[in-house]
């Protein structure tokens, strides 16, 4: 059993640590970090309802039943709508504003009549104004859809999900058109001329909630295969908040963000847990990363104040999560704002920020964050994604501002302890050891070496709720999936409960989270995917060693000195007995009780670094569960992560990992338990990320193209490079304008005059530049782009390697040495392929050309 430790004397030792090890200067960060509740420079206008045309939807029977007839048609029918809605947009800025989207889910259409014609509609779109204005302010427009009618056209088996689709590209669709040229008004448009030539169509992020949360995830595939002349969009960040799982997508492509609230009673087995975990590995190259927030006391209707106006979702008795201070009154609940009802209006769809209740206000707080970084492309918003804010064991992850206050369930546990954070890095940024593998999950690890284990019990319990138990293994550790095979059975046409390929330990079916106590009669164990089971019950006891886990960590992979972090995903089996006891304090508070066990990394020399796991340093991961109802308790992977400077503090060479080993047991840490292990890596680059990290050319591009026209995506860039250029091989982002008109009968000119190659296979490009007289020239860059499509392209970047895929009309340059004559090495070889190649001359009139491209052949 764990020691009795005051968790705040623990925490005070802890923090002496902190600034022993030097982990402290993160801490001092957080307090100059973007405040994301914070309103930014610009006035937004309003525009609700905004009608913008019509939509057309199509969801025939998914049962394969007949198009329903009648007046009005029946639900699941073709039915055309009006596309309105609630838009907010920065009134001042008249240049590239990025495009959010938000998507509402399943909730009643009608606050008088019936549906689909409701004398009074719900306006569930409005319940987003707190973000809609809030990124306005900031330079985004926001567009929050009406899907009052779509909701009556839903088929019930298919659950609307393709009318979603389909409503967010009309959305698109008609916010494109009104930035192309003004449209008319009339009875379903009132947009005007107001947001022509005022969008970025290569920033677009979308937000979803409940079903919407689906409809988003779902969207990246309907987007990636929509055919002619449906347009395809650059969608570069999705949030599904509380989201279903009806489609059981995997999301790829784009950086993606689940967030979802412990209280959650309607989706209450987290379905979105599922999206993170499925995800992760879907796409071995994809280059974006993946984010999953866990807020404790949230419940499913609160993050859009409509639904918070007509009322609670969480109202069983639960010491957590019921709101009866009587019957609970340490229950740890979120307030829901100020907002009030009156007939078609109300306060319930004002972005009023003193009507924010400590709900909203986190939901802000993390999604402006998520929109800034990957939308804008705000690198000083990672550390509120990451979840680095908290490695000093003090600091919460969550922003002062967002801390929750308003009341006094709000205080009964700690900001600190209030959210949870897991970020899965790119492929880039990280480095995987245990995954498990598919092929061979107890025997080999994700570096190619032997996965070992001994000293471990069988992980499944008697009773419990696989039956039969599965047999010991050599190692006594297993690997478990528990995603069901089907989650409607009944719909399918079957019987029973769902089972897995091979499920997770449960609690027995008739105890709290047992299999047939929750939602959709999917399994408590809510992380999807392959992970290990992991128990211990006194192994020091039984063989004088502690139980362990452990790879080698092969030469090849053995430098992990540029990464920032040791993380593993984990879990604890609240229900196992061999766990400490939650006692009546750990059914509200999740940091009465933890788990632990040691992390160690020894490099080639043999010296080793350990850590303790249950450190408030590295995250609330070992907490269990809060709750004593069965929609209530769950077992969900968060991160553990380490910073690797606090094995390098103790001596060990980060740039000669030779092994990594979990030790389970030891003297001074809990003698039994049982976890959920998946997920283990390294990561984070210690330079800085790499994706989506452009924000300078957002915040300026206002300023530098103020009166030049967007050219349309796929013609032939003419640019104007947004920043400095120093001398250099250095790399500069790019926006795309319409090119400046040069003087009647002077143009200024650019060359290139040779390619040769130096130094083996380095490259060495030359050429000349002229400037009009009397001007002299003042820049000259360099494009080297290679055509994937008709509008995207690969440019190469100032190490010879390839960026990612990338609209053409959004260059990268690279800056030269010189400028009438001029030179520039690229210091390794170019890969292989056709490339066109370009240069650019600016004079110190500002006058500037694009010379012709010239086509070269890497072989």
């Amino acid at each position: 059993m764990p020691h009795a430790f005051p968790l705040r004397a623990f925490r005070c030792l802890l923090l002496v640590a902190a600034l022993m090890l030097g982990a402290i200067p993160a801490a001092q960060a957080a307090t100059s970090l973007p405040d994301p509740l914070a309103r930014g420079p610009y006035t937004p206008t309003t525009v609700d309802p905004v009608k913008l045309g019509t939509v057309d939807l199509q969801e025939p029977s998914a049962t394969g039943g007949a198009v329903g007839t009648g007046t009005p048609p029946a639900a699941a029918n073709a039915a055309t709508v009006p596309l309105r809605g609630s838009l907010y947009y920065p009134a001042e800025k008249t240049r590239d504003s990025p495009v959010i989207i938000l998507v509402h889910g399943n909730h009643a259409s009608c606050n008088a009549g019936a549906a689909p014609n409701c004398s009074i509609f719900e306006r569930n779109d409005r319940g987003y104004a707190y973000l809609g204005e809030n990124l306005a302010t900031w330079g985004y427009t926001v567009y929050s859809i009406d899907q009052d009618q779509l909701m009556f056209y839903q088929d019930n088996t298919a659950k609307g999900m393709h009318q979603r689709r389909l409503i967010i590209a009309a959305g698109l669709d008609a916010l494109y058109a009104a930035n192309q040229s003004a449209i008319a008004d009339d009875d379903t448009h009132n947009i005007g001329s107001q947001l022509v030539g005022r969008l970025d169509f290569h920033r677009i992020g979308l937000m979803g909630h409940s079903r919407g949360g689906d409809a988003v995830a779902s969207f990246l595939d309907f987007n990636r295969t929509r055919p002619a002349p449906g347009r395809r969009y650059d969608i570069r960040g999705v949030i599904s908040l509380a989201p279903v799982d009806y489609e059981r997508k995997a999301p790829y492509g784009t950086a993606y963000m689940t967030m979802i609230g412990y209280c959650d009673g309607d989706v209450s087995n987290l379905q979105g847990s599922r999206f993170y975990e499925r995800s992760q590995y879907v796409m071995p190259e994809d280059p974006f990363p993946r984010i999953q927030v866990m807020l404790h006391g949230a419940n499913h209707n609160w993050f859009n104040t409509t639904w918070f106006a007509d009322g609670d979702d969480s109202t069983v008795s639960d010491p957590a999560c019921s709101t009866n201070a009587t019957t609970n009154p340490d229950n740890i609940r979120l307030s829901g704002g100020t907002y009030t009802r009156s007939g078609a209006s109300g306060t319930y769809g004002s972005g009023d920020p003193t009507l924010m209740g400590d709900q909203e206000k986190v939901g802000l707080a993390m999604m402006s964050s998520f929109f800034k970084r990957y939308v804008g492309g705000d690198t000083a918003y990672d550390p509120y994604m990451t979840g680095e804010l908290s490695q000093d064991g003090v600091t919460p992850q969550l922003p002062a501002s967002a801390c929750p206050s308003q009341t006094v369930s709000a205080t009964k546990i700690s900001c600190f302890d209030r959210l949870q954070t897991s970020y899965f890095a790119p492929p880039a940024e990280r480095r995987d050891v245990i995954r498990p593998e598919p092929d061979d999950p107890l025997g080999t690890s994700a570096v190619g070496t032997a996965l070992t284990g001994s000293g471990f019990s069988n992980p499944y319990t008697s009773p419990g709720g696989i039956n039969p138990i599965p047999a010991t293994t050599p190692g006594g550790y297993d690997w478990c999936n528990p995603e069901p095979t089907q989650f409607q059975t009944s719909t399918a046409g079957e019987t029973g409960l769902p089972t897995a390929t091979k499920g997770c330990p449960l609690p027995p079916a008739t105890a709290i989270g047992g299999q047939n106590g929750t939602r959709e009669n999917a399994p408590v164990n809510h992380s999807y995917g392959l992970q290990l089971a992991l128990a211990w019950d006194n192994p020091l006891a039984a063989t004088g060693t502690p139980a362990t886990l452990a790879t080698r960590i092969p030469a090849a992979s053995s430098d992990v000195s540029s990464y920032k972090a040791l993380v593993l995903a984990t879990a604890v089996n609240f229900f196992d007995p061999r766990n400490p006891s939650r006692g009546l304090t750990g059914l509200w508070n999740p940091a009465a009780t933890t788990q632990d066990f040691t992390i160690a990394v020894k490099d080639a020399n043999g010296v080793e670094g350990t850590v303790s796991a249950a450190s408030p340093r590295y995250g609330t991961a070992l907490h269990q569960t809060v709750g004593n109802t069965g929609a209530r308790v769950h077992v969900t992977l968060n991160d553990i992560r380490v910073p690797l400077g606090d094995f390098a503090a103790q001596g060990v060479d980060l740039r000669h990992i030779a092994k990594l080993e979990l030790r389970f047991g030891e003297l001074g840490k809990p003698q039994s338990g049982s976890i959920q292990l998946s997920d283990v890596r390294f990561q984070e680059a210690v330079t800085g990320p790499s994706a989506l990290t452009d924000a300078a050319a957002f915040a300026k591009g206002d300023q530098e193209i103020a009166d030049s026209p967007r050219l349309a995506a796929g013609s032939e860039p003419d640019v104007i490079w947004v920043g400095g250029t120093a001398a250099g091989a250095t790399t500069t982002t790019t926006t795309a304008t319409a090119k400046s008109t040069p003087a009647a009968g002077c143009t200024p000119s650019a060359a290139i005059a040779s390619l040769g190659a130096t130094r083996g296979k380095t490259y060495t490009l030359t050429g000349t530049a002229t400037a009009c007289t009397p001007t002299k020239v003042k820049t000259v860059e360099l494009v080297v782009r290679h055509v994937a499509s008709a509008s995207r392209c690969k440019f190469l970047r100032a190490n010879g390697t390839l960026g990612r895929t990338m609209p053409c009309s959004a260059p990268v340059g690279l800056a030269v040495h010189g400028t009438a004559k001029w030179s520039v090495r690229l210091k390794r070889a170019m890969p292989k392929g056709h490339y066109r190649v370009a240069v650019r001359v600016v004079d110190s009139a500002g006058r500037h050309v694009l010379g012709k491209a010239k086509t070269i052949t890497i072989a």
